[in-house]
């Protein structure tokens, strides 16, 4: 691509304050915000970009598969006040639900999430986010939210966990350096935002009230699995999340279950939306 374009649109698009950053390949852009922490937490936003990476890992140490085009990104962020308090699981999903929301606005269809953190659009996975937080010698810590976004890749892939892989389909072209710089810039402003909104506030309630709204298995009849015991698998309703971010499911009895895990597979008569 055309690297200067590219990066005029993004940095155009972003506060002075980010500290931007554009490597042609690396391993794992969270990895390297991640070394940068240890040695020094962050005291402002740094962003960087890649064309490739080579090493990239989502939910649960999963590889993550490179497609025809795409965004790939992480963005370090100073770990504080109300940050330090928000149950991680909280976190996965407010950063999943504001990508989720910036990519609806660029695309031809809207963008949902998987609990927790898969983009989720066309009945398939379109990204993945991975949260992780460090520390430094000071004990001053960072949080580094790292993403990868399909917007083109051929027909027919599946996960390693079996789900459709799809693309997001925007509404121009994101062969053009510039539109995928802008669409990046929209995506870590909203990121931005909202992490400063959780930082300010103790007040969790707003990011699980608005939850169904992104929540691509709302509603729906589900199979679940836990990490413990991955051959044992539960069914029932999704029926959103609970105040740590774990899933509610809701069994035939009406019984309702706060998980942690991973959903399996849709039932009966549902379908991926």
């Amino acid at each position: 691509m055309s690297k200067n374009s590219f990066l005029d649109a993004l940095t155009d698009s972003l506060p002075a304050s980010v500290e931007v950053m554009w490597r042609q390949e690396t391993g794992s852009t969270n990895d390297d915000l991640k070394t940068a922490a240890r040695q020094t937490a962050f005291s402002h936003p740094v962003l960087l970009t890649v064309e490739r990476q080579n090493a990239g890992r989502g939910t649960h140490g999963r590889g993550w598969r490179m497609a025809d085009l795409s965004v790939i990104f992480s963005l370090g962020l100073p770990l504080r006040k109300g940050l330090l308090i928000a149950p991680p699981g909280i976190l996965s999903i407010a950063a999943a639900m504001s990508i989720a929301q910036s990519a609806s606005m660029a695309s031809a269809e809207k963008v949902l999430v998987k609990w927790p953190n898969d983009i989720w659009t066309a009945g398939g996975k379109a990204g993945g986010i991975l949260i992780e937080t460090v520390g430094d010698a000071s004990g001053d810590r960072s949080v580094v939210i790292g993403a990868g976004l399909n917007l083109s890749i051929a027909p027919g892939g599946v996960t390693t966990a079996g789900w459709p892989i799809r693309a997001i389909s925007t509404r121009v072209s994101m062969n053009d350096p510039t539109m995928r710089g802008e669409f990046l810039g929209l995506i870590v402003s909203d990121l931005m935002h909202t992490f400063s909104a959780i930082e300010k506030s103790n007040n969790f309630s707003e990011i699980i009230d608005k939850w169904p709204l992104y929540d691509a298995f709302y509603g729906k009849s589900v199979a679940w699995r836990t990490l413990d015991e991955p051959d044992v698998t539960l069914e029932g309703i999704d029926k959103g999340i609970d105040a740590f971010g774990r899933l509610i499911l809701q069994g035939r009895r009406g019984e309702q279950s706060e998980l942690s895990g991973e959903l399996v597979s849709l039932l009966g008569n549902s379908h991926r939306e």
